[in-house]
């Protein structure tokens, strides 16, 4: 769970992922497949099993021909480009602020460290590991110890 938490925080990228000049339309594959975010603008029936849907861009005159001898094996909709242009296919990723001490601290401590520190689950940590101490200082009291 963290692990993914940390993914779309943006912590862990790459450093070239702030950079990306491939974070475009204007791909030099012959065909690009994504994730296909904004199939319900398309055809909000398509998804219907929530099991999410491929997207397949068609870059060249190459991949045009690739792609029209498969798709008779496939469930396919055409779709507006400006329907599924997902935020790294416009720009490239923000990368987190605490990025390069994130690295260090993995590097010198391991990933059971930064996913305490840096992931969603290190608050509950944190809080239960105070509470534990709490319960016990209150424990001593009370039993006189």
């Amino acid at each position: 769970m963290s692990f993914t938490f940390l993914f779309y925080k943006h912590i862990m990228f790459r450093k070239s992922c702030g950079n990306c000049h491939f974070c475009n339309t204007k791909r030099p594959s012959d065909i690009t497949i994504a994730d296909f975010w904004g199939w319900e603008k398309t055809d909000p029936n398509f998804n219907a099993d929530n099991k999410g849907c491929s997207l397949v861009l068609v870059n060249t005159e190459k991949g045009r021909k690739l792609f029209e001898a498969v798709k008779d094996r496939m469930n396919t909709i055409p779709a507006n480009l400006d329907d599924c242009l997902q935020p790294n296919m416009m720009h490239p990723s923000e990368i987190h602020p605490k990025r390069e001490q994130f690295e260090k601290d993995y590097v010198k401590k391991g990933f059971g460290y930064v996913y305490f520190k840096y992931g969603e689950e290190g608050w509950r940590y944190k809080v239960k590991r105070k509470s534990g101490r709490i319960k016990n200082i209150i424990r001593k009291i009370l039993l006189g110890k």
